[in-house]
């Protein structure tokens, strides 16, 4: 999913438009891509962390939250889009059952900020391959795995992913689920946000002529 910072929530474009058009237009293209880059990701960074329970900094990775294109004097438009796929649930695990360890203790997670939820016993963590590569000391990602029996599921969780031997992988929201709900919430702080960040650079291109 991505959100869209254009000219259009601009207020009194056209007329500034009119008026002084090379002007509007550079204020416009700059004011978007401010608005996107800085404050406006910012707003929706901290309202998403408020939501769910992201590790921190990892929405600060423009591999899985940032903006995807920057607005032209032609194309008066940038672009916020949001990681689709599902955060593995090990992102928001504590513990330290790993596969094969005994007497590991049992593993927590807490995706909502205010509740931590503990797993069965069955769940552990788990090494897998980090990219193209085999898993090694060096190169591995973590996954969040339980053991199942035919036909049983974890309550409340939709995404598993079996893993062989009757293992799954669990996930929780993706960065763009996340997202999806908070920019509707922020989309008129944003326009604000343009606006004001418009009329600033708008003046001060004017006091340069």
């Amino acid at each position: 999913m991505s959100i869209r910072v254009i000219a259009q929530g601009l207020n009194d474009l056209e007329r500034f438009m009119t008026v002084v058009p090379d002007v509007a237009r550079r204020a416009a293209t700059l004011a978007i891509n401010q608005t996107a880059e800085r404050k406006g990701i910012q707003a929706l960074r901290a309202q998403m962390e408020e939501e769910v329970a992201f590790p921190p900094r990892y929405l600060a990775d423009k591999r899985r939250f940032g903006v995807t294109k920057r607005a032209t004097k032609n194309d008066l438009e940038a672009i916020i889009t949001g990681r689709q796929r599902p955060t593995s649930l090990a992102r928001f695990a504590s513990g330290n059952a790993l596969i094969g360890a005994r007497g590991g203790g049992r593993l927590s997670v807490r995706v909502n900020p205010g509740a931590r939820k503990q797993l069965p016993s069955r769940a552990f963590l788990i090494r897998l391959r980090a990219g193209e590569g085999a898993v090694s000391d060096d190169a591995f990602n973590i996954g969040l795995a339980i053991r199942l029996k035919d036909g049983e599921r974890v309550t409340g969780k939709k995404v598993m992913v079996p893993f062989g031997g009757g293992l799954y992988l669990l996930y929780g929201p993706s960065v763009d689920q996340v997202f999806r709900t908070v920019s509707a919430q922020q989309a008129p702080h944003v326009a604000d946000m343009l606006t004001d960040e418009f009329l600033r650079q708008f003046n001060r291109l004017i006091g340069e002529r």
